[in-house]
């Protein structure tokens, strides 16, 4: 392959999943800078090696959801002002948070979610209704606390 055609080829790549990448970054890390660099990362380590037998989704999302996972829990601070959704992230365990990023953020199927995080379909749906029911009571928390009322239908409890 001559350089122009593997430029090409890298740009064609990057371009492809440079914005589904960075969206599960960001949502699990919430500093952009950090997003980015996971995202970079992610590319970078997947053309060199890839994981031959995986569809390239399911390896980039794995890939990415772990490295997001890795700088979480050596404690990336949160960057800029951030929206009550993003805040209210911050509150749940990190394999919940990334069972809700790639289920609700993403629509991925959860037999796809299992498969990224290593687990079963049945961890993964007690992982998302945990972590909407986590979700729920904190948005609802941080808007009584700033005066908001919030209709019963959307606090995350029985109506």
């Amino acid at each position: 392959m001559s350089k122009d055609a593997a430029e090409e080829s890298l740009v064609r790549f990057a371009t492809r999943w440079w914005a589904p990448v960075y969206r599960i970054s960001w949502n699990m890390l919430g500093n952009t800078a950090e997003a980015a660099a996971v995202t970079e990362e992610t590319l970078l380590r997947e053309l060199r090696s890839g994981t031959p037998g995986v569809p390239r989704r399911m390896s980039l999302y794995r890939l990415a959801t772990w490295l997001a996972l890795v700088r979480r829990r050596a404690g990336v601070p949160p960057m800029g002002r951030r929206s009550t959704t993003h805040q209210a992230l911050d509150h749940l365990d990190d394999r919940d948070r990334a069972a809700l990023v790639l289920r609700d953020g993403e629509q991925l199927p959860v037999e796809e979610v299992a498969t990224i995080l290593n687990t079963s379909a049945p961890d993964v749906r007690a992982r998302v209704h945990r972590a909407r029911l986590v979700l729920a009571g904190r948005i609802n928390l941080m808007a009584a606390a700033r005066g908001a009322l919030v209709p019963r239908a959307l606090s995350g409890l029985p109506c």
